[in-house]
């Protein structure tokens, strides 16, 4: 008889296997505003810098500027400017990030786990 090997517990040895992707993963989407750009993006489609700039409550400027660009060279967003004057610049997700949206489902569907709604 052949015995079938038990699944790996979800712990860390499980989840990591060498070589770990964490830190990768983490480079991407890693930060205070990365995701929380990513999310609008993905369910809210395209965004124009300015509707960022005032969804993201607390951002400065530079730090968006930033943010954006970081996303924009691991590929996880496109920029496209408009030549018109003023310019218009439009951010959109990416196919990579769009295949995220079930990370946002489970950290969010953790979150209600965890974190009852208060009275």
């Amino acid at each position: 008889m052949t015995k079938t090997p038990s699944p790996i517990p979800p712990t860390a040895a499980g989840l990591c296997q060498l070589p770990c992707p964490m830190p990768d993963i983490v480079s991407l989407v890693g930060g205070k505003w990365k995701l929380i750009i990513l999310q609008i993006l993905v369910f809210d489609g395209t965004q124009r810098f300015g509707e960022l700039k005032r969804r993201l409550e607390g951002v400065s400027q530079t730090m968006l500027t930033n943010q954006l660009r970081a996303l924009e060279d691991d590929k996880l967003i496109t920029r496209k400017v408009y030549a018109e004057v003023p310019p218009r610049v439009e951010y959109s997700a990416t196919p990579l990030a769009k295949d995220m949206e079930d990370v946002f489902f489970a950290m969010r569907d953790w979150w209600k786990r965890n974190h009852p709604p208060s009275a």
